[in-house]
């Protein structure tokens, strides 16, 4: 039974481990350097991997597109990643300009960022909201309909706006 116990503990706490803070710097779409520790320093914030090709992953980037501009005067900002491969990513430019998204988008074509923060391949979209802490509140994973509200309501949280 202690081994069970033992066994336990490490992997919740691997688990743990492997999606706390991991400090990153990545140009966006525009050529700019986004250092996830200045994202941070502004207040919290969520990170959201995401691929241009993805059914669910567009459904989820219009919504967050919707909740930054609603929250970002507010201090939050939503950072989204890309982890479309060489054969897709020339679309991700045109995806972001023709939504109208307007909060940062980077490349992770090779998925570093992606791995650093746990994620797996069939695994996306994939989101993580901080706090101004740089703690972890939240993880989610996979995207429907109606998703939004509890993610606004995380993003209140974290805003200590309830």
């Amino acid at each position: 039974m202690r081994t069970i116990i033992f066994l336990s503990i490490l992997l919740f706490s691997k688990v743990l481990f492997s999606q706390s803070y991991y400090e990153f710097s990545a140009d966006d779409l525009d050529g700019n350097t986004i250092k996830l520790e200045n994202v941070a320093k502004a207040g919290p914030f969520m990170i959201g991997f995401w691929r241009s090709w993805c059914p669910s992953c567009k459904d989820e980037q219009r919504n967050m597109q919707i909740l930054y501009e609603k929250y970002k005067d507010k201090g939050f900002t939503y950072l989204g990643i890309n982890i479309d491969n060489q054969k897709t990513v020339s679309k991700v430019k045109s995806f972001v300009e023709a939504n109208g998204f307007t909060f940062p988008v980077i490349l992770d074509t090779d998925k570093k960022i992606f791995e650093a923060y746990s994620g797996t391949e069939d695994a996306v979209p994939y989101y993580l909201i901080f706090g101004k802490d740089k703690n972890l509140i939240s993880v989610h994973l996979g995207y429907k309909q109606g998703d939004e509200i509890m993610i606004e309501n995380e993003i209140k949280t974290a805003l200590n706006l309830k």
